[in-house]
């Protein structure tokens, strides 16, 4: 039981606080009810290297959303659950939910607190949350849960100081899948001695655990990080970086700790207010308890930039040193380069087309190497003021060393959905 509480304590947190912001003087509130309704051909659900099973896949999704707005205070919940019904899997039947909160209280002339949850459900192999690269080859259904909390204090135009914590939780309906619970403490300042120079200092302290109710699970682990960051502007528009960062893992079991020093120097530039950069690059060094250290360079680019008024682009790519504990798959840690790109145009004042595509290469402490390549392009259609509608087709495909590993999946989904915000 005690394994489940992260699960709640953000919700306890933020029902304790709102209780005490609900006055109703100079407030409004935005509430927005929706609903969208889709068809999706997917030609292989299980991503199966050898033996693709393929289905047709209907969804209802209603969805509400309620934002209070006051002058010092934003409270807002949205509940979205989707129902899910195969053609031919019917197993597969199943009722998806996501459900988000944010909560933001100036608590001062300087000081502040926010809060945000998020909370999902589903059956999807490949997870779409930022950051989480792993896939599963069933749809046995998973839940996960992240939040934050921070207080943050600013003593001057730019100057701040944050305090928080931030909680991951994992749990898998398959048994022979890690479930896991990350909790991360952390601090930050930033401090600009005079309006060219300024530092940035942070720290975080990481306790992760993990269980599965069939199997020995992955090894608990903590860990710390701390980083030091020199800031230059050079005038308002180009800033510079120069920094250093330390991070150690300390295992409970027969993983193999090790430590990481990693320096990076960044650029940030913006030329206009239609195109920017960010632009960082760096090198570290694994160092190892027992085995060989490992070596690399790490870059982290971002371009955007906007063409006249119809068409938005953004270009860019990371690459360094990655780790995965909390997923399906438990690659620990491992080097990576990847590459991304997305271009959007409207074509007519209802009508706008997209498209992008994105290509990683990953190689863990085995040498193990896989790469995984995804795009997709679309058609977004609005129509009666409230209404609109979508068709888009997604690719991805896997080539890992491990063949049982590899797939190839094709999607194309069709959506018509309905949306008004009501404020009172």
């Amino acid at each position: 039981m005690t394994k489940r509480l992260p699960r709640f304590v953000f919700l306890v947190i933020f029902l304790a606080l709102v209780v005490n912001t609900l006055s109703f003087a100079q407030s409004h509130f935005d509430f927005t009810p929706s609903i969208a309704v889709s068809e999706t051909y997917d030609d292989n659900i299980y991503l199966d290297p050898d033996h693709e099973t393929s289905d047709y896949i209907t969804t209802v999704t209603p969805r509400i959303s309620l934002a209070l707005v006051k002058q010092y205070t934003r409270v807002e919940l949205a509940y979205a659950p989707s129902f899910v019904w195969y053609q031919d899997e019917d197993d597969n039947n199943t009722t998806r939910h996501t459900a988000t909160l944010t909560f933001g209280q100036q608590l001062g002339s300087h000081l502040r607190f926010d809060l945000t949850d998020t909370f999902y459900r589903s059956e999807e192999p490949i997870e779409e949350t930022e950051g989480i690269v792993g896939v599963r080859h069933t749809r046995r259904s998973y839940k996960r849960n992240s939040g934050e909390a921070s207080l943050s204090y600013q003593f001057g135009p730019d100057n701040h100081f944050s305090l928080g914590y931030r909680q991951s939780y994992l749990e898998n309906d398959d048994p022979d899948v890690d479930d896991g619970r990350e909790q991360s403490p952390f601090a930050d300042v930033i401090f600009w001695i005079n309006e060219a120079n300024g530092i940035e200092l942070g720290y975080e302290y990481t306790k992760a655990d993990f269980w599965r109710e069939r199997g020995e699970a992955g090894d608990d682990y903590t860990g710390n990080s701390a980083s030091i960051t020199y800031l230059h502007r050079f005038g308002p528009h180009i800033t510079i970086s120069l920094g250093y960062t330390y991070t150690d893992r300390d295992f409970d079991g027969d993983t193999e700790d090790y430590k990481i020093h990693e320096g990076n120097f960044g650029y940030e530039q913006s030329f206009s207010p239609n195109l920017s950069l960010s632009l960082g690059i760096g090198y570290f060094v694994q160092d190892n308890d027992v085995s060989d250290n490992e070596k690399g360079y790490s870059y982290d680019l971002s371009v955007t930039r906007r063409i006249g008024e119809y068409t938005s682009m953004v270009v860019g790519g990371a690459g360094g040193w990655n780790e995965a504990y909390l997923e399906a798959e438990r690659r620990g840690f491992s080097k990576y380069w990847s590459g991304n790109a997305r271009i959007e145009r409207q074509i007519l004042e209802p009508l706008s087309l997209y498209f992008g595509g994105s290509y990683r290469k990953d190689k863990d402490d085995t040498g193990r190497t896989w790469r995984t390549t995804r795009g997709n392009v679309g058609l977004r259609y609005s129509f009666l003021r409230w209404f609109s509608a979508g068709l888009e087709y997604a690719y991805a495909k896997r080539d890992d060393d491990v063949n049982a590993d590899d797939y190839t999946n094709n999607r194309v989904m069709f959506t018509v959905s309905a949306s008004k915000l009501i404020r009172w």
